[in-house]
């Protein structure tokens, strides 16, 4: 006869505290093996640790209890597991995007009330347009070692409706949602700190605006470029040739690669990677954002340093 134990005893072997048990069990995630009907007592078995270990993991990687309950009530295969998880750590990544653009908007606000006297608190819009934006000039100078201005690159919400915008006007054209980011770059500030880490991004950003720039100048305002977050470079182009884009996308990459970082203080070699997404139809900016970050991700996992 197979050993049970009380809510009391299986909390201590599994970590799981009483109320939590007693919460899974209501929501039917996680029942015990057998319920006393006279004094409600509840029974669980060795073998239900393993089943608990599991709803915890999943609970750990940030999954709602639904969407647990949902995973665990077909088999699961590695494949499609995998796969899932991919899908979350898309999530979290868009999740500390919003988190980082939000600081630049609040560095943004600093700066502006300090400006202020009186004192008068800015709206988002003034913020937005404080950030600025770059979209092609017809007379842009090809030249991709200036240095680019932070103040004037789009944030994350004016870069978003705008491309909204013009997903409302167009259709059946072809459009790319790239996303760079500087690899292991939490290194680099934690090496050679923060005043390096900028330079480090201030350059970095120059090479891919100013190569985007001289490669796509033709496409007016088909061409939108944002910082994402603190070391993300995103950029959305509008009826781009598709090996155009992949011969810029190398030729950004050549000089990263190429320059030498130890001049603005940094004892690491800096690369990126890249993730592309592209589209023959208008989606929501949203869905191919969160399509390149799976691409960006998929190029960290396989080494970093290129593109997918």
């Amino acid at each position: 006869m197979k050993k049970t134990y009380l809510i009391g005893e299986f909390s201590e072997r599994s970590g799981v505290s009483k109320r939590m048990l007693r919460h899974y069990d209501k929501l039917d995630l996680f029942t015990p093996i057998d319920l006393n009907a006279e004094n409600g007592y509840r029974y669980y078995s060795e073998e239900q640790v393993v089943d608990l270990r599991r709803i915890q993991f999943l609970k750990d990687l940030g999954f709602t209890l639904g969407a647990i309950k949902e995973i665990l009530s077909k088999p699961l295969e590695i494949a499609s597991f995998i796969e899932l998880l991919k899908d979350r750590e898309v999530v979290l990544n868009r999740e500390s995007d919003e988190i980082k653009s939000n600081l630049l908007l609040l560095k943004r606000a600093i700066i502006y009330l300090d400006s202020q006297s009186p004192c008068v608190f800015p709206s988002i819009d003034q913020l937005m347009e404080l950030e600025g934006s770059i979209t092609m000039e017809k007379n842009v100078q090809k030249k991709a070692a200036g240095y680019v201005d932070f103040r004037k690159l789009m944030n994350r919400d004016a870069f978003m409706e705008k491309i909204e915008e013009i997903f409302e006007n167009d259709h059946g054209d072809q459009y790319h949602f790239l996303t760079f980011d500087i690899d292991n770059f939490m290194h680099v500030n934690d090496l050679d700190g923060y005043e390096v880490g900028d330079a480090v991004i201030q350059r970095v950003f120059s090479q891919i605006i100013g190569g985007m720039k001289s490669a796509f100048e033709n496409l007016g305002d088909g061409v939108l470029m944002a910082r994402l977050g603190g070391d993300e470079c995103s950029v959305f182009l509008k009826n781009a040739d598709h090996s155009s884009v992949i011969e810029t996308i190398e030729e950004i990459f050549d000089a990263v690669r190429a320059y030498d970082f130890k001049q603005v203080g940094c004892s690491r070699e800096i690369t990126i990677s890249c993730g592309i997404y592209k589209s023959g139809k208008p989606l929501h900016a949203a869905l191919m954002k969160d399509q390149s970050l799976k691409a960006l991700l998929e190029a960290k996992r396989k080494g970093r340093n290129q593109y997918v």
